[in-house]
């Protein structure tokens, strides 16, 4: 009998042995290093508006031209900037390819967006909390005063003039008349009726 124990213990003892051994050696892949991946330097095509809307892109231009100036490298890439009159200069451009960034109006961005079926797509609002009313005189004192005037306003179409527009109508200032003559004035009323015309 312990004959047959001392053999039953080492047939047991050899299994597990090849079952550890077997374990270890398991199933082995070898990891293949991936190469260093380096980015070629490319060139950025930049859009944006004369005035407010490019303000914030001036130390971007800046730095670029000191680094083109000077041969060193800040960010690795070239930039080409375009300073465009009107957002209908930039519009075409930047849907068909040849910019790569655009400094638009918000409402422009989300016409851009549904036209292109989300291909260009927003990257910041910024709308930089900029709406200043000037007036020849000294009449103006808050908003009730706009009443009956006639204002005059930047970025027609675009956030100062629905930022202006807002702030009369929430004051009790809104336009009034027919809707015929309301799209001849050629306001936010026309803007928003010639936008959903040509969505619908």
């Amino acid at each position: 009998m312990k004959q047959w124990m001392k053999k039953s213990l080492a047939a047991c003892l050899a299994l597990v042995m090849c079952l550890s051994l077997a374990a270890c050696g398991g199933n082995q892949e070898t990891v293949e290093e991936t190469p260093e991946v380096t980015e070629e330097p490319v060139t950025v095509r930049v859009a944006a508006l004369k005035g407010p809307t490019a303000m914030g892109m001036v130390k971007l231009m800046s730095d670029s031209d000191t680094a083109a100036e000077s041969g060193e490298e800040t960010t690795g890439n070239t930039y080409e900037f375009t300073l465009a009159a009107s957002a209908d200069e930039v519009s075409p451009k930047l849907m068909q390819g040849e910019l790569d960034i655009a400094c638009v109006p918000a409402n422009l961005a989300s016409v851009l967006y549904n036209r292109t079926e989300g291909g260009i797509v927003t990257l910041a609002v910024n709308t930089l909390g900029v709406l200043y009313i000037v007036e020849n005189g000294n009449s103006v004192q808050s908003m009730a005063d706009l009443a009956g005037k006639t204002i005059v306003a930047s970025g027609k179409g675009s956030t100062p003039e629905y930022a202006l527009r807002y702030l009369l109508t929430e004051n009790g200032i809104v336009e009034k008349g027919t809707h015929q003559e309301l799209l001849e004035l050629g306001g936010i009323y026309a803007h928003l009726y010639q936008m959903y015309t040509e969505v619908a």
